[in-house]
């Protein structure tokens, strides 16, 4: 079974595209900070502004204008993350929109420090992609 993981951008792992290439994983991202140049599926956006979308290429642009809406739960992510973490909340829902049920993060002082109270609300993994990678391969492959 393949398992959608949402990757920050500050999150890939070499190892990742070998996991997606065994079908094991498929790779999610949308590029809210800085374009990734290898392999991977957008997700959904949510909430994006025009400033958010600056680094997607206009061939890649499918999505219409309802897909831009957060979900139900953005307003449950921001206030689990806290008010100056607007970019963070976007990724967590994009994530959940397009329903990932991992997501890798390097970002210990909002999102990983809220993983068990995001975990709860979205049904989703979170995993540091270093400290946790054993722990992260171990729960792809018992899905």
């Amino acid at each position: 079974m393949t398992t959608k993981v949402y990757c920050e951008h500050g999150a890939f792992r070499q190892e990742l595209y070998q996991l997606q290439r065994d079908d094991l994983v498929e790779l999610v991202n949308f590029p809210y900070e800085m374009r990734i140049k290898k392999k991977h599926q957008k997700s959904q956006p949510s909430n994006a502004k025009l400033a958010d979308l600056k680094h997607v290429l206009l061939a890649e642009a499918h999505w219409r204008f309802p897909d831009f809406n957060g979900s139900k739960k953005l307003d449950q992510i921001r206030q689990i993350l806290g008010p100056r973490t607007r970019r963070d909340a976007l990724h967590v829902d994009s994530a959940y929109k397009t329903g990932c049920a991992v997501f890798l993060s390097r970002d210990r002082k909002h999102i990983l420090a809220k993983a068990q109270e995001l975990e709860q609300l979205l049904g989703m993994r979170f995993f540091h992609p270093d400290d946790q990678w054993y722990d992260f391969l171990k729960f792809i492959k018992c899905r």
